[in-house]
């Protein structure tokens, strides 16, 4: 009897915005910025070009507080051809209507899921399909408010990142967001086996950021994913390994198919 294959895992160019340039951050810290171009409506279109299908979104400004990137997300979520997916800055159910009547495929929610939890849950009442929940790791807790903050409580056991994820998939919440901040931008690997940890909590799909650097990463992903029966990983985030050319999108369809 022949024994069907893994469901393949999508490979998600990023595009973080910062004074409207396209950047990277290492491990979350805002003083350490990379500029890698002006145009992120550009850098979306290569993207598409290479046969991506869907594109993560985050306007760090708005995740630092800072303002934010309206002109240049509400540009991408109109010229560009893919799903994309917005995370950063995201505050009420209107934010998250807007950016769901602009076009955004998903809409990312990672301290207001925290600490308005309520908010969220109204807009997955309204919306489920479009609600992703950020699980933003530093050293096993959450962090919230742009990664600087532990999350308020995380030191009690309902607020493990695992406690998390089931509670986001008792509420209807469609996709989370693994992000290993200490990997974020250092192309050293992802966290996968606490990206699994939330995927066996919830059994929710689950999308990992931080750290991808090369091909190995990817295959390693899916190999560990499809020797877990109880974890599901539908996608990788990809980031400064795409931009530094260390990592093409072709490559990373290959390791992850």
């Amino acid at each position: 009897m022949s024994v069907a294959s893994p469901p393949a895992i999508e490979p998600i160019p990023a595009v973080d915005l910062s004074g409207g340039c396209v950047v990277r951050l290492l491990r979350g810290e805002r003083g350490r910025e990379t500029v890698y171009g002006r145009d992120p409506v550009a850098a979306a279109a290569r993207f598409a070009a290479a046969g991506a299908r869907r594109l993560h979104v985050v306007d760090l400004d708005a995740a630092f507080g800072d303002g934010g990137n309206r002109r240049a997300v509400g540009r991408l979520l109109r010229e560009c051809p893919l799903a994309v997916q917005v995370a950063g800055g995201v505050r009420t159910v209107e934010d998250y209507q807007a950016l769901r009547d602009a076009g955004a495929a998903r809409v990312v929610f990672g301290t207001l899921a925290v600490e308005s939890p309520e908010i969220v849950e109204a807009a997955i009442r309204r919306d489920p399909d479009g609600v992703a929940i950020a699980l933003d790791v530093r050293g096993g807790r959450l962090q919230t408010r742009g990664w600087v903050e532990p999350a308020p409580g995380a030191e009690a056991p309902r607020m493990t990142p695992e406690a998390a994820a089931r509670r986001w998939a008792e509420r209807g919440a469609a996709t989370l967001i693994h992000t290993g901040i200490e990997r974020d931008g250092t192309m050293e690997g992802p966290d996968i086996a606490s990206a699994l940890r939330i995927a066996a909590a919830s059994g929710l799909p689950v999308i990992v950021a931080g750290g991808v650097g090369n091909a190995d990463h990817l295959r390693a992903v899916r190999e560990r994913s499809a020797a877990d029966p109880e974890a599901s990983i539908a996608g990788v985030i990809l980031g400064r390994a795409l931009y530094e050319e260390r990592l093409t999108l072709e490559d990373a369809f290959t390791a992850l198919a």
